[in-house]
């Protein structure tokens, strides 16, 4: 089909326009990988914009082996595995649920789950009710409370409510089970709505902290987010006696670059791997004819 002169403008302005929103999202991250295996000389004389100049891995191995960087960071790969997968799991349970009209109260809990989206409890009676549960400086009061997102389950819903009633129906004159239903006929076909489930969940879970601030006192147990907390907090956190004489590399700019690079790393892992499932169509291959 041949594109009208109109549309040919707008296809072109509509790539213009991605290609300008793909820039300022890579664009940064392009800088911060260059400060942080550039020189402290380089970045201070403004020479370091997305190519790392007098290349060097003083920082990242400062930080790797002078700092409790790998501690925080095997504590928020705990929390965010863990936490997903509990929160995944109870939410595509929840939703199934809720997709069903022939659910008793649906109405009711319908309800209930968008009022828990609009009004919360507060950050005061959710510590107390940490300390009473004994979660405070432990791992568990960084995932549990996080475990049901009204938002999250809204959306995995409404993606079961797609499902065919077709399928169903054939699956329960051959006898099937509604757990039958949920884990081998409606999770596959919603591979896409719960992949992009797994993803909202991750980031949420990585970029714990608030929580953290609040639950967390011992830096053994703090997440990646605490790390990055105090590394701006103390400004001076390389400025230690000889520390320029051994690495005259690493500089405050250096020290934040990498340790920033290191942080965004483990999760930008994780949109390549669920890629996929964002083009796959929701429900391609579950009829036929």
């Amino acid at each position: 089909m041949k594109l009208t002169r109109g549309e040919k403008v707008f296809v072109v302005c509509n790539d213009l326009f991605m290609l300008i929103v793909a820039a300022i999202c890579v664009l940064p991250v392009l800088h911060i990988f260059a400060r942080a295996f550039s020189s402290a000389q380089a970045i201070g004389q403004g020479r370091v914009i997305f190519w790392p100049v007098d290349f060097h891995i003083a920082g990242i191995t400062y930080i790797l082996e002078e700092t409790s960087f790998l501690v925080s960071l095997r504590n928020s790969l705990i929390i965010t595995a863990i936490g997903t997968v509990l929160a995944v799991f109870c939410a595509i349970l929840t939703a199934f649920a809720l997709a069903q009209k022939e659910m008793k109260g649906r109405t009711f809990f319908l309800y209930l789950y968008v009022f828990c989206m609009i009004f919360h409890a507060g950050i005061v009676p959710n510590y107390f009710l940490m300390k009473r549960l004994g979660f405070l400086n432990t791992l568990w009061c960084l995932i549990l409370p996080a475990v049901v997102n009204p938002y999250y389950i809204l959306v995995l819903k409404r993606g079961f409510e797609t499902f065919p009633s077709s399928l169903k129906e054939a699956a329960q004159i051959d006898g099937a089970s509604w757990f039958t239903i949920l884990w081998q006929i409606a999770v596959p076909v919603s591979k896409a709505q719960i992949a992009t489930i797994v993803v909202f969940y991750s980031v949420h879970y990585w970029n714990k902290y608030t929580d953290a601030l609040i639950y967390v006192t011992d830096n053994v147990k703090s997440p990646i987010t605490m790390f990055l907390y105090n590394m701006v907090k103390n400004t001076n956190i390389v400025d230690f006696t000889g520390i320029y004489d051994e690495l005259p590399y690493i500089s405050q700019d250096v020290f934040n670059a990498a340790t920033v690079l290191l942080a965004v790393l483990p999760i930008l892992a994780v949109y390549p791997l669920m890629q996929r499932y964002f083009v796959r169509g929701t429900m391609a291959g579950a009829i036929k004819g």
